[in-house]
C-alpha cells in the first residue's frame, strides 16, 4: 500500500527537478544575450514588486530549511520514511536558489526576454501547484477520508501545517509583483489617454482593476508609490468611476424622485431605490462578516476539549483541522469587513455628491426661498455630511437582532436555555441603560455586566460549567460589546439622520411648489422686449396682512432700444419693481410679466465673485479682445487696470472685498454690458462712484455701448434722467407718475417736481456768488480732473502674491509631535492623563484575571465550591468596572476642557485679527475651521485617541498573555509586528496629505455654494444656472476623488494587517496543537485562544487609528493654525486707558501720518499733517484710490501708522487699547451691515437704551412711519444681511444706530450715497442738528453733502492737496475742489437747464 504514495513521491521529485535544470540553464542563456541591453527608465512601483520578491525568496529560504530540519530529525529518530520530505526537499531547496539567482540577475535593470522581472512559469506552478493546492489537499481532503486515499498521499503531519501558510503568503506575494507588472506595462503606452484628461497620470483606476486588486486594495499601491515620493496633489489621483461622479448620482437621484407623485414625495425613498444595487451587494458582506466572526466562540469549546485531551480518537487531526477552520474564520472575516466598510462608504460618497448637487440647483431655482442663506450652507455643511456617514450605520440596523440571536444561540448551545434567556435580559437592559443615559463604560464593562449574571443563573439553576462553555460564553460576551455599543449610536443616528433628511426634503418640496414656466422667449426679432401687466407683489409671503410692497394699477410696454428710468424716495419700491420685472418676487395678484430676449442684470449691492477681473466680466462668455477693451474703457476701468500689476488678471478676493466700491460698482457693470443681451436691468448703478466717473458711464455705456439696448435702470441722480424715453416716479410701492421727462416736469404737484426741487435745493448750496469769481457754463473750459481710480490696497497686488493669499496653505508631511503635545496637554496640563492610564491598566488586568479565575475553578469538579468561584469572580468584575468607570469621567472631562480651549483660543485669535486676514481667507474656509474640524476634536479626537491608547494597551496584554502561554509565539509577534509598523510607515505619507486634501477641499465648495446663494438673481437673469451648476458638479467631483482614495488607504492598510496577525493566530494554534498536552495548561490555553480570537480586530483597530488620528490630528493642526494668527493690538492697554469722558471736545490731530497695508506695498498715505477742530465739520473729498477709505481705517486702528501719530484731545490713539478707541467713535459705512435679528437688536444690541430712545432716534432718520407699517413695531424681523429692507433704508438704520450711541467723533462714509437726494438733505439737516457738539468727518461723493462743512480736506495720492473752509477754497477758482464744484454745476446744470429755463 505503500508503493503508490513512493512512486508519487518519486514523480514529484523527478519531474520538477528535471524542469528546473532546464530552466536553469536557458535563463543563463537568456541573459548572457541581454546583458548589452539597458533598460532606461525605472520601473514604475519597482519598489514595492522588490519588497514582494523578497518575501518570496524568503518563505522559499523558511521552507526549505524546514524540510532539511524535519527530514534530519526523522533520520535520526528513525520516526518515517525520509524520502517523503528528501525528494520535495530538494526541489525546494533548487527552487529556492533558480529565484535567488533569476533575481540577483533582473535587479540590475538588466535581463532578457520579453519580461525579466516575470517569475519563470516552472516556479510559479510549483509554488502554486505543490507549496499551497497540494498542502491543502492533505490537510483538508486526505485527513477525513484518509482510509481510501491513504496509499495515493503522504501522511500529514506538522510540516505541511508550517509549509501551508508559508506557502500562502509566497503565493499572495507572486501574485501582488505580477499585479504590479500590470501597472507598469500600462505605464508604457501613449501618454494622451483617456485618464491623462483626467489628471490621474498613468495610475490604474479602480474601475480598471481586477476583482483580486480590489478585494486587496491593490489598486492603492500605485498612489503609495507616488506618495512617498513626492507630496500628493489631486491631479495625482485618478478619476473616480462614472457611477461615483455627481453628474451620475444626481442623475439616479433625480429619476426616483421624479417617479413619485408630490403628496407621496420621500427623499429617503429615492435615495434607497438610486442606491439599491449597492446596498444589497454591501448587506452581502455585512452578513457574511458577522456570520464569520460568531464561528470562532462556536469552535472554542471544541478546541477547549480538545486540549483537555478529551478527545483522544483522532489524536492531533482534529486540533489541525479546528486551527484550520479557526483561521479561515478569521481571513473571511477580516476580508468581508473591509470590502463591507469601503463599500458602505462608497455609497455615502454617491449619496453625499447626490444631495450636494440637489441642494445647490434647488437654491438655484427658488426664486424667493424663506430658507435663510445660512441655513443652506448648514444643508451642505452638517445634514449631508450626516445622512453620508449613516451608510455605515445602515446595515446594522438588521445586522443588530441578528447578531445578538447568534449569540444567544451559541449561549443556548455551552450554557443552556435559562442562561442564554438571562444573557438577553442583561442586554437589553444594558442596551437601554446605555441609550438613555449614555454612560460610556458600560461599553467596556457589558462582558463582565452579562458574564456576572449569566454565570450566576448557571450557579443557581445548577447547570454544570466547564472550562470550554465558559470560555465560549466570555468570547460570545465580548462579540456582544458591539451591537450593545452600536444601539444608542445607532438609534441616535437613525434620528439625526431622519430630521437631516426631513429638512432638505422640505426644501427640496419648495423647488417644486414654485416650478412655473420659463420666462418667455421671442425666436425672432419683435419691437415690444418687456410687457408689465398689473399686479401685485409682496416679499413676505408668510405673512398673514398680505400686504404688497409694490402695487402696479397700468399695463407698460417697453420697446427695443428704450430707456425706461426709474426714481423714487427711499423704500419706494425701486428696486422690488426691478425684481417684478425678473419675476424675483413673489406675484400675489395679476399676470405674469413678460420678458423677451436675453437679459443681463447689475444688482445695487455689487456681487462679485472670487477670481479675476477678466473672469468676472467675461461672466462665462468667450473673449473677443476688441469688444473687451470697449467695456473696459466705457467703464472707466481702463486706467485700474494699467495700475494694477498684472492687469485684468488681477485676483480678486472674496465678495470683491480688496476692491473699491466704485470698482465693484463698475466691474459688475462691465460684466452685463458685455453679455451683450437684449434687455439691461441696473440698480442705481451710478451710487458708488463720484459724479464725473458718474457722468463718464451714463455717457459711454447707456448712451453709448447700450444705444441700441433696451435699458431699465434705478437712479437717484436727477440729471440722468433727461435722456430716457420713459420715466417711472414711485412713491409707496406705486407708480404715481410715468411719461416723457418734459411731460413730467410740468405737473407742478407732482412727485418728480418734489424730488427735482430737492436736488436744486442742494445744488443752490453748492452754487457759489459772483463773488467768488466762479462762472458755469456750458461753454466753460473746466479743467478736469482725470478719472483715475486707483486701487485699495490688494487690488494692485500680483497674482503670485494673491493666490498665497487665497489659497489655503497646508503643512507637508507628518503631523509633528508637539501638536500632540499641545492637545495631551492644553487640559489641566496633562495631569489626568497617567491616571485614566493607569485606571485601564488595572481595569485591563483584573478583566483578565477575573476572566482565567472562571476558567481554572471549573477546570475539575470540586476544585473551587462554586460560592467562592463566584464571589471571587464578582468582586473581581465589579472592581474593574469601578476603574473603567473613573476612566470614562476622566477621560470625558479632559475632551470636553480640550475642545473648549482650543475653541476659545481659536475665536479668540479669529476677532482679534487685523480685517486684511478677512479680506484675503473665505469665509467658508473660517466656518470650515469652526464647524467641521472642530467638531472632529469635540467628538472624535479624544476619544479615538484614548481608544488607541486603551487598544493598545489590550493589544499588548494580549500578545504578553499569549507568549506565556506560548512563548515561541513572541519571534512570530516581532516580526508581524516590524512588517505592521513598515506598513504604517509607507501608508502615513500618502494617508496624511489625503487627510489634509480632504479638509482643504470642502472649502471650495461652500464658498461656490455660498457666492452663488448671495448672486443667484445675478446668475439667473443671465441664464447662467447651467454654467454653474457643472462648476459645483466638477467641485464635488474633486471632493469625491479625495475622499473616496482616502477611505481606501484605511481599508488597504487594515486588510494587510489583519492577515498578519490571522498568521500569528493561526501558528499559536498550531503550536498548541502540536506541543504535547501535558506541557501546558488547558485553561491558560483556551484563554489566550479566546483572546487571540480578537486579536486581528484589535490589531487593526489599533494600527487603523494610529494612522486615522494621525489623519484627525491634522484638524487639531488646522485650529492651532489660526490660533496663531497675528493679532491686532490689545484690546485694554490699563496703565493707559482714558478718562471715561474722553473725547470730551474731538480735535484730531494728524502728525506726519504715513500708512501702507504691509511691508511690501507702496505708501498709501503719505505724510498727512493737519488738524480737524473740535466740534467742527470736515469733508473729505477726492477721487477713488486718494486715501479717503484708508484715513477712516486710520482712525479706527483697522491698519496702523507707519510713520507719524493720530492724537485725539492730546492722546496719541496708539498708546490706548482697541477696545478704548472703538468704544469712543461712531461710524456709518458705505456697505450697510445689519444682522438677523429685530428692529430693536440691529439699533442696540447691547440693550442699553429704552424704547423710547430707540424711537427718537428712528424718527430723527426718518424711519419711524416705516417701522410703524409692521404692527411688530420694534421686534420687526431683519432678514439676513437686512435683505427685506433697502439698501437706502438700511443705510439709514445704521444712521440711527450711530446716532443713538451720541459719540464725540462720527464718521460717514458715503453714509447716504443710496438714498435719494431729498431725503439726503433731511438727513444731513438731522445731521447738522443733533452732532452740534460732535466732530463729524464725512466721505462723499455728493459735493452737496460735504459743501456746507467747517472745513473741506481735499486728498490726492495719498496727499493733502488742499485743506480749508469751502469758502475759501471756492474763491480760487484754481483749486482742485473748485474745480469738483465746477464738473458737478456743469453736468447738472447741462441736465436741469430745461427746468428752470
Amino acid at each position: 500500500m505503500e508503493n503508490p504514495a513512493k512512486i508519487l513521491g518519486i514523480v514529484f521529485f523527478v519531474l520538477p527537478m528535471t524542469w528546473v535544470l532546464l530552466a536553469f540553464l536557458k535563463m543563463r542563456k537568456t541573459f548572457s544575450e541581454a546583458q548589452q541591453e539597458e533598460e532606461h527608465e525605472e520601473e514604475h512601483g519597482g519598489r514595492m514588486r522588490r519588497v514582494y520578491d523578497w518575501i518570496t525568496i524568503f518563505c522559499c529560504i523558511c521552507i526549505s530549511i524546514s524540510y532539511i530540519t524535519f527530514t534530519i530529525f526523522n533520520i535520526c529518530q528513525h520516526q518515517s520514511d525520509p524520502l517523503n520530505q528528501i525528494s520535495p526537499g530538494a526541489v525546494w531547496v533548487m527552487t529556492t536558489l533558480l529565484a535567488i539567482y533569476f533575481k540577483q540577475k533582473s535587479n540590475g535593470g538588466r535581463g532578457g526576454g520579453s519580461d525579466p522581472n516575470r517569475w519563470p512559469l516552472v516556479l510559479i506552478l510549483w509554488w502554486v501547484g505543490y507549496g499551497l493546492l497540494f498542502n491543502s489537499i492533505i490537510i483538508l481532503v486526505c485527513l477525513p477520508i484518509r482510509s481510501r486515499l491513504v496509499a495515493f498521499f503522504p501522511p500529514a503531519d506538522l510540516l505541511n501545517f508550517i509549509i501551508l501558510p508559508l506557502s500562502v503568503i509566497l503565493c499572495f506575494s507572486v501574485l501582488l509583483s505580477m499585479s504590479l507588472k500590470g501597472g507598469h506595462d500600462e505605464a508604457k503606452q501613449p501618454l494622451l489617454t483617456k485618464n491623462d484628461s483626467g489628471g490621474g497620470g498613468d495610475f490604474q483606476a479602480y474601475e480598471c482593476s481586477g476583482i483580486w486588486s480590489k478585494l486587496t486594495f491593490q489598486w492603492m499601491n500605485q498612489i503609495f508609490d507616488k506618495g512617498r515620493k513626492q507630496k500628493l496633489k489631486l491631479s495625482h489621483l485618478p478619476p473616480i468611476s462614472r457611477s461615483e461622479t455627481a453628474d451620475d448620482s444626481y442623475s439616479l437621484l433625480q429619476e426616483s424622485l421624479k417617479r413619485q407623485k408630490t403628496k407621496d414625495f420621500s427623499l429617503t425613498r429615492a435615495i434607497i431605490i438610486s442606491i439599491w444595487k449597492s446596498l444589497a451587494l454591501n448587506g452581502i458582506f455585512a452578513g457574511v462578516n458577522t456570520l464569520s466572526s460568531y464561528l470562532g466562540p462556536l469552535l472554542i469549546t471544541n478546541f477547549v476539549e480538545f486540549l483537555s485531551g478529551k478527545d483522544t480518537k483522532t489524536g492531533n487531526r482534529h486540533g489541525y483541522i479546528l486551527a484550520f477552520l479557526f483561521f479561515f474564520a478569521k481571513t473571511v472575516e477580516s476580508l468581508s469587513e473591509r470590502q463591507w466598510f469601503f463599500g458602505a462608504r462608497k455609497i455615502g460618497v454617491r449619496v453625499r455628491a447626490a444631495l450636494m448637487a440637489s441642494i445647490y440647483n434647488t437654491s438655484l431655482s427658488i426664486k424667493y426661498s424663506t430658507t435663510g442663506n445660512g441655513k443652506i450652507i448648514n444643508f451642505l455643511d452638517v445634514d449631508v455630511e450626516r445622512i453620508e456617514q449613516f451608510s455605515w450605520y445602515f446595515h446594522r440596523m438588521w445586522l443588530l437582532p441578528f447578531q445578538v440571536s447568534l449569540a444567544l444561540l451559541i449561549l443556548h448551545i455551552n450554557l443552556g436555555g435559562a442562561a442564554s434567556i438571562a444573557a438577553l435580559m442583561v442586554t437589553v437592559i444594558v442596551m437601554y441603560l446605555y441609550t438613555r443615559s449614555a454612560i460610556a463604560f458600560l461599553f467596556w464593562t457589558s462582558p463582565t455586566f452579562v458574564s456576572v449574571i449569566t454565570f450566576s443563573v448557571c450557579f443557581i439553576t445548577k447547570t454544570p460549567l466547564t472550562p470550554g462553555a465558559v470560555l465560549s460564553a466570555l468570547a460570545t460576551f465580548r462579540i456582544l460589546q458591539d451591537p450593545i455599543y452600536n444601539l444608542p449610536e445607532l438609534v441616535s443616528m437613525i434620528a439625526q439622520t431622519k430630521v437631516s433628511i426631513d429638512r432638505i426634503e422640505e426644501f427640496i418640496k419648495e423647488e417644486i411648489k414654485q416650478s412655473s414656466p420659463s420666462r418667455e422667449r421671442n425666436s425672432k426679432k419683435s419691437d415690444i422686449t418687456i410687457e408689465i401687466k398689473p399686479g401685485e407683489y409682496g416679499w413676505e409671503i408668510g405673512s398673514n396682512s398680505r400686504k404688497p410692497t409694490i402695487k402696479i394699477d397700468n399695463k407698460i410696454h417697453i420697446r427695443r432700444g428704450e430707456k425706461i428710468a426709474i426714481c423714487g424716495s427711499v423704500g419706494s419700491g425701486k428696486s422690488s419693481f426691478i425684481c417684478s420685472i425678473m419675476e424675483e418676487i413673489p406675484r400675489m395678484a395679476g399676470a405674469r410679466t413678460k420678458m423677451f430676449g436675453s437679459t443681463a442684470y447689475a444688482p445695487q449691492s455689487a456681487w462679485i465673485q472670487n477670481g479675476t477681473i477678466r473672469e468676472n466680466v467675461l461672466f462665462g462668455n468667450k473673449m473677443d479682445t476688441g469688444f473687451y477693451d470697449k467695456v473696459m474703457e466705457a467703464c472707466a476701468l481702463d486706467k485700474d487696470i494699467m495700475s494694477w500689476t498684472d492687469g485684468n488678471m488681477c485676483l480678486v478676493g472674496e465678495r470683491g472685498m480688496n476692491v473699491s466700491g466704485g470698482q465693484k460698482q463698475r466691474i459688475q457693470l462691465a460684466r452685463a454690458i458685455y453679455s451683450n443681451s437684449d434687455v439691461y436691468l441696473l440698480d442705481d448703478p451710478f451710487s458708488a462712484v463720484d459724479a464725473h466717473t458718474g457722468g463718464h458711464l451714463f455717457k459711454e455705456c447707456l448712451m453709448g455701448l447700450l444705444s441700441e439696448k433696451t435699458v431699465v435702470y434705478v437712479t437717484h441722480q436727477l440729471e440722468f434722467l433727461n435722456s430716457s424715453d420713459l420715466i417711472l416716479v414711485m412713491k409707496e410701492g406705486k407708480i404715481v407718475q410715468q411719461g416723457k421727462y418734459e411731460d413730467l416736469i410740468k405737473q407742478a404737484d407732482g412727485e418728480l417736481i418734489r424730488l427735482i426741487a430737492a436736488h436744486e435745493e442742494s445744488t443752490r448750496q453748492v452754487t457759489p456768488s459772483k463773488d467768488h469769481g466762479l462762472q458755469v457754463s456750458a461753454k466753460h473750459q473746466v479743467c478736469q480732473i482725470e478719472v483715475k481710480e486707483k486701487p485699495n490696497y490688494g487690488g494692485g497686488r500680483s497674482s503670485e502674491n494673491l493666490e498665497g493669499d487665497f489659497g489655503e496653505k497646508t503643512e507637508s508631511g507628518r503631523v509633528e509631535w508637539k501638536i500632540y503635545s499641545k492637545f495631551v496637554s492644553i487640559a489641566y496640563k496633562g495631569i489626568l492623563i497617567p491616571v485614566i492610564l493607569l485606571c485601564h491598566l488595572l481595569f485591563q488586568g483584573l478583566q483578565m484575571g477575573s476572566s482565567y479565575w472562571i476558567t481554572w475553578g471549573t477546570e475539575k469538579e470540586g476544585k473551587v465550591s462554586q460560592g467562592k468561584l463566584m464571589t471571587v469572580f464578582i468582586l473581581l468584575s465589579l472592581t474593574s468596572s469601578i476603574f473603567i468607570f473613573g476612566r470614562a469621567v476622566l477621560l470625558s472631562t479632559v475632551a470636553i476642557e480640550t475642545a473648549q480651549k482650543l475653541f476659545v483660543d481659536m475665536t479668540t485669535c479669529i476677532f482679534r485679527a487685523p480685517i486684511s486676514f478677512f479680506d484675503f481667507t473665505p469665509s467658508s474656509r473660517i466656518l470650515n475651521r469652526a464647524s467641521a474640524d472642530q467638531s472632529v476634536v469635540d467628538t472624535d479626537i479624544p476619544f479615538r485617541l484614548g481608544g488607541l491608547i486603551f487598544a493598545l494597551v489590550q493589544l499588548l496584554g494580549i500578545i504578553l498573555f499569549m507568549c506565556l502561554v506560548v512563548w515561541p509565539i513572541i519571534f512570530l509577534f516581532i516580526i508581524v509586528l516590524a512588517i505592521s509598523f513598515y506598513y504604517e510607515a509607507y501608508y502615513i505619507s500618502t494617508a496624511t496629505e489625503l487627510a489634509r486634501m480632504v479638509a482643504v477641499r470642502k472649502a471650495p465648495i461652500l464658498h461656490h455654494f455660498s457666492e452663488s446663494i448671495a448672486g443667484a438673481t445675478t446668475i439667473r437673469c443671465f441664464s447662467q444656472e447651467t454654467r454653474f451648476f457643472s462648476q459645483n458638479l466638477a467641485l464635488i467631483d474633486d471632493y469625491s476623488r479625495i475622499t473616496f482614495h482616502n477611505n481606501a488607504t484605511m481599508e488597504w492598510l487594515s486588510i494587510r494587517i489583519n492577515f498578519l496577525f490571522n498568521i500569528v493566530f493561526f501558528v499559536e494554534l498550531i503550536i498548541l496543537v502540536t506541543v504535547p498536552k501535558s506541557t501546558i495548561d488547558p485553561s491558560l490555553a483556551g484563554l489566550a485562544t479566546t483572546y487571540g480570537l480578537s486579536l486581528n480586530v484589535l490589531q487593526a483597530w489599533v494600527i487603523w487609528n494610529i494612522c486615522n488620528v494621525e489623519n484627525k490630528m491634522i484638524s487639531v493642526e488646522r485650529i492651532l493654525q489660526f490660533s496663531r494668527l497675528k493679532s491686532e493690538a490689545p484690546a485694554i492697554i490699563e496703565e493707559c486707558r482714558p478718562v471715561p469722558e474722553w473725547p470730551m471736545i474731538g480735535t484730531i490731530e494728524l502728525d506726519d501720518l504715513h500708512v501702507r497695508y504691509s511691508s511690501d506695498m507702496p505708501m498709501v498715505l503719505k505724510g498727512l499733517s493737519c488738524i480737524f477742530p473740535g466740534k467742527k465739520k470736515i469733508g473729505v473729498v477726492g477721487r477713488t484710490g486718494s486715501g479717503k477709505s484708508t484715513l477712516i481705517q486710520a482712525f479706527f486702528r483697522v491698519v496702523e501708522p507707519s510713520q507719524g501719530r493720530i492724537i485725539i484731545d492730546g492722546m496719541d490713539i496708539t498708546q490706548i487699547g482697541l477696545h478704548d478707541l472703538r468704544s469712543r467713535l461712531s461710524i456709518i459705512p458705505q456697505d450697510p451691515s445689519l444682522f438677523q435679528g429685530t428692529v430693536r437688536t440691529n439699533l442696540d444690541p447691547l440693550q442699553e437704551h429704552t424704547d423710547l430712545d430707540i424711537w427718537e432716534a428712528l424718527k430723527r432718520c426718518y424711519l419711524g412711519e416705516i417701522v410703524k407699517k409692521d404692527d411688530r413695531l420694534l421686534d420687526a424681523p431683519v432678514a439676513e444681511n437686512g435683505e427685506n429692507w433697502s439698501v437706502g433704508q438700511r443705510q439709514l438704520v445704521c444712521l440711527a444706530r450711530a446716532l443713538l450711541k451720541k459719540r464725540r467723533i462720527l464718521v460717514l462714509d458715503e453714509a447716504t450715497a443710496s438714498v435719494d437726494t431729498a431725503t439726503d438733505n433731511v438727513i444731513q439737516k438731522t445731521i447738522r442738528e443733533e452732532t452740534g457738539n460732535c466732530t463729524v468727518i464725512s466721505v462723499a461723493h455728493r459735493i452737496a453733502t460735504i459743501i456746507d462743512n467747517d472745513l473741506v480736506l481735499v486728498l490726492d495720492e495719498g496727499k493733502v492737496l488742499e485743506y480749508d473752509s469751502p469758502r475759501k477754497l471756492l474763491e480760487d477758482k484754481t483749486t482742485a475742489f473748485s474745480k469738483l464744484v465746477a464738473e458737478f454745476l456743469r453736468q447738472t446744470n447741462n441736465n436741469h437747464q430745461l427746468v428752470f429755463s
